[in-house]
C-alpha cells in the first residue's frame, strides 16, 4: 500500500515544530490531481505572464535607426483583412519582431498585433464589418522594445457579399406568396434572410431564414387576399457577414372572385322560388353560395352551393317572400363579396277570394251566390260546410258556376258555409266570410179527425197536444209525430254518409 506522508508545523511555547502526518489512500489520489492543476495553473500563469510582459515593454518611442517597412500590402474579405510585407533589408538581429496598428474610431493608432518572428511576413485581422473603411500601419520592433517609423498608412475596405439576383414573387396564391430567387455563386455563402416591408413603420423587417445556400425559395403565409406586400432577401455568410439587400420584389396575393351581378327571383312559381344570375367568367370559378334571409336587414345563412347559375328554394307556403344573395366561390375557397341590395323573390300568392252576395233558404234548401273572379287562374270553387251532428267539415268540390245549392240540410240544424276558389295548380284562396243559414222547425198543427180506426189521442185529457198515436194492442202505442221525427233523422244521417263518401279532397 502507498503511503503518502505530509509535514506541517505547529507552534508551541513560541517556537516551530515539524509534524509529520499520514494521508489515506483515497485521500493521495485526489491529493495528486490537485497538485497537478495547481503545477497547470502556475505554468499557464508564468506564460501569460511572460508574453504579457513582453508585449507591454513595446512602447511609442521610435528608433530612428531601424528600418521601416516599405512593403504593405492587403488582401480584404468581408469580415477580415489579410496582411502581407516583406521583410526589410539589413541585420536581421536588429529587431525581434512586428507591431500591427489599426486606427479606431477617435483616428488613432491601437496596436492590436505583436508578431515576435523577424522572418513573418504575413498577419489576418478578424471579426471586421462588411464595407467598412480602415486604415493600418506596421513597424518594427527593435530588441530594446522601442519602434522603428511607421510604414505608409495603408486604406483598406472590407468586401462584400454580392447581393440576390432575380428574386421574384407570386400574384395568384390565395393567403400566401412564395419568393424565390437564384442561388449565390459565393461559396462563403452560408443561407439567405428574407424581408418583408412593414407598411406601418415602412421599414424592412425579417420574416424568415433559409438553412442552406441551394435552398431558394419562401413561403410567406397567412397573408390577407387581394393585397401587395414588399420583399427582399439578404445572403449570409458563415461567419455572419450580411450581403446588400436584393432589389425589391412585389408579390400579391390572389383577390377574389368578382361580385355576381343580375340575380333574379321569381314570384309566380307555386311552392318556390326560383333564383338565377349571370355567370362568372374564369376558369377557377368553382360553383356558387345561395344565402337566404326572411328580411331583407336579416342575417344571411347559407342555403345551398350549386355548381350552375341557378337555384330553386321549394317553400310550402303560399305568397311566402325571402331575399336572397348570390357569391362566387374558386378553387382557393375564396369567395366574392355579397351585394349589398338582395333580390326579393317570392312565392305564387293564392287566388283572390270570393266573396258570397247572397245566401237564403228555399225550398228547404240552402241557396248561396258569390261574385264572379274574372282571372285566368281560377279554375273552379269549393264550399266548405259544417254542421248537423258531425264536428267534420263537408267539402263540395269542383263547382264551375258561382252559385251552390245544399239540399242535404236537417230542420232546426243551423249550417256554416265559406267558399273558396282554386287555381290550375290546385292552390286555395282565403277564405271567403262564413254565413250561416238553417231550416227551422214547421210548426205542428192538432189533428182534429180520426186518422183511421184504432187511431186516438195520445193524452185525451190535453186537447192541445198535437200528436197522435197509433195504437196497436193494449201494450203498444206508437206517436206518429215521433216515428217522422226519426225517420227524418235516419234519412239525413245517410244524406251526410253520401256526401261524406263523395268528397273529394284536391
Amino acid at each position: 500500500m502507498i503511503k503518502i506522508y505530509l509535514y506541517k508545523y505547529k507552534i508551541y511555547n513560541k517556537k516551530f515544530y515539524l509534524q509529520k502526518f499520514h494521508i489515506p489512500f483515497l485521500g493521495s489520489i485526489i491529493f495528486y490531481y490537485f497538485c497537478f492543476f495547481v503545477l497547470i495553473f502556475f505554468l499557464v500563469g508564468c506564460t501569460s505572464l511572460s508574453n504579457s510582459s513582453k508585449s507591454s515593454v513595446i512602447n511609442d518611442e521610435v528608433d530612428m535607426s531601424l528600418p521601416v517597412v516599405k512593403s504593405f500590402n492587403a488582401l480584404p474579405d468581408s469580415t477580415s483583412i489579410g496582411f502581407e510585407w516583406k521583410v526589410p533589408e539589413g541585420d536581421l538581429d536588429s529587431f525581434i519582431g512586428y507591431v500591427i496598428y489599426r486606427k479606431d474610431s477617435n483616428g488613432n493608432f491601437q496596436k492590436i498585433a505583436f508578431i515576435k518572428n523577424a522572418l513573418s511576413t504575413h498577419y489576418f485581422d478578424s471579426k471586421l464589418q462588411p464595407q467598412t473603411d480602415y486604415e493600418y500601419a506596421i513597424a518594427l520592433v527593435g530588441e530594446d522594445s522601442r519602434v522603428s517609423k511607421k510604414s505608409e498608412v495603408l486604406k483598406v475596405r472590407t468586401a462584400y457579399i454580392d447581393p440576390v439576383d432575380f428574386v421574384y414573387t407570386s400574384k395568384n396564391y390565395a393567403g400566401r406568396i412564395k419568393i424565390f430567387w437564384s442561388p449565390s455563386p459565393n461559396p462563403v455563402v452560408k443561407n439567405y434572410i428574407i424581408q418583408r416591408k412593414d407598411p406601418k413603420t415602412d421599414t424592412f423587417v425579417n420574416i424568415g431564414s433559409t438553412n442552406n445556400r441551394m435552398s431558394v425559395e419562401f413561403f410567406d403565409n397567412g397573408l390577407d387576399n387581394g393585397i401587395e406586400y414588399s420583399y427582399r432577401v439578404i445572403s449570409q455568410s458563415y461567419d455572419g457577414a450580411l450581403s446588400v439587400p436584393s432589389k425589391v420584389a412585389i408579390g400579391q396575393t390572389r383577390s377574389a372572385p368578382n361580385t355576381v351581378n343580375g340575380i333574379r327571383a321569381t314570384n309566380n312559381k307555386p311552392h318556390a322560388i326560383w333564383v338565377d344570375w349571370d355567370p362568372i367568367e374564369g376558369k377557377d370559378i368553382i360553383g356558387y353560395n345561395v344565402w337566404v334571409a326572411d328580411s331583407e336587414n336579416a342575417n344571411y345563412t347559407k342555403l345551398a352551393f350549386v355548381r350552375s347559375t341557378s337555384y330553386i328554394d321549394k317553400i310550402q307556403e303560399n305568397g311566402a317572400s325571402r331575399f336572397y344573395k348570390v357569391t362566387a366561390q374558386d378553387i382557393y375557397k375564396l369567395e366574392s363579396e355579397k351585394q349589398d341590395v338582395p333580390t326579393k323573390g317570392q312565392t305564387l300568392s293564392p287566388p283572390q277570394t270570393p266573396t258570397i252576395i247572397d245566401s237564403k233558404i228555399k225550398n228547404n234548401s240552402a241557396v248561396i251566390t258569390w261574385n264572379i273572379i274574372n282571372d285566368d287562374r281560377i279554375r273552379y270553387y269549393i264550399v266548405y260546410r259544417k254542421g248537423g251532428n258531425y264536428d267534420s267539415i263537408n267539402r263540395f268540390d269542383r263547382i264551375m258556376t258561382a252559385d251552390f245549392i245544399d239540399t242535404n240540410m236537417k230542420k232546426g240544424v243551423t249550417y256554416s258555409y265559406y267558399v273558396v276558389s282554386v287555381d290550375k295548380f290546385g292552390i286555395e284562396s282565403l277564405p271567403s266570410k262564413t254565413i250561416t243559414l238553417s231550416i227551422p222547425m214547421s210548426p205542428q198543427q192538432p189533428d182534429s179527425d180520426d186518422i183511421g180506426k184504432g187511431i186516438e189521442s195520445d193524452n185525451p185529457n190535453n186537447t192541445n197536444n198535437p200528436s197522435s198515436s197509433i195504437k196497436g194492442d193494449s201494450n203498444t202505442s206508437f206517436n206518429t209525430n215521433k216515428l217522422d221525427f226519426m225517420y227524418d233523422e235516419f234519412i239525413y244521417a245517410y244524406d251526410d254518409i253520401l256526401i261524406g263518401m263523395s268528397r273529394v279532397t284536391w
